[in-house]
């Protein structure tokens, strides 16, 4: 991509995640980027190829703890450790490719509104999401199973609330820069759940 090209996609980006696609009108990315018409139809037909290379562009920089590492964790306690850095490093490579702090949420629910536009991505994300539950469930046996944890609790309840503690930066602001406090925070949250929930 051309340096303006690629600022109309990080701009338009931003005001997507904190909008809405539908909400956003031609006028709101013109304001948005200092840019006229004439200068987006240069490069983008309409706003969806704008948004399709926005997404595009997540996707490829965005990933997941591979599958030999996952098999590699021994423990609970590990694995919500790899996690979160997972998450911080993804967070990182996300804000240098963009110019700006995206919480994945926010991500997840611009594409469950344009799935009309984008099934491909929403199945993509759909699969994604069970993949993740699926790795927090053989985690959970697992550590019943070593006597990591309480084994009186439900694998499929815990799992989705495990999970669930990665959404608490939901209402952070995406333009926060100093986005370390809020893993550090979130690695908070996660102790204070496994206390809950480990054997004595």
């Amino acid at each position: 991509m051309t340096d303006l090209k690629e600022e109309i996609v990080n701009k338009s980006f931003a005001l997507f995640l904190n909008k809405g696609y539908k909400a956003c009108s031609l006028r709101d990315l013109e304001n948005a980027t200092g840019l006229t018409k004439g200068a987006f139809y240069y490069y983008f037909r309409n706003k969806e190829e704008i948004l399709k290379s926005g997404i595009e562009k997540y996707l490829a920089v965005a990933n997941e703890i591979s599958e030999e590492e996952f098999l590699k964790i021994g423990s609970l306690k590990e694995y919500i450790h790899a996690v979160v850095k997972q998450k911080e490093w993804t967070a990182a490579r996300l804000q240098q490719t963009f110019d700006f702090f995206i919480i994945e949420v926010a991500f997840f629910q611009l594409i469950l509104e344009v799935a009309f536009l984008f099934p491909d991505y929403r199945k993509q994300i759909d699969e994604l999401s069970k993949k993740r539950l699926s790795r927090w469930e053989s985690m959970i046996l697992k550590a019943k199973q070593q006597g990591e944890i309480k084994a009186s609790l439900d694998t499929s309840v815990l799992a989705r609330n495990l999970m669930a503690v990665s959404t608490s930066m939901l209402n952070i602001e995406l333009e926060t820069e100093n986005f370390r406090f809020m893993f550090s925070d979130m690695s908070m949250q996660f102790e204070q759940y496994y206390m809950l929930i480990k054997n004595e």
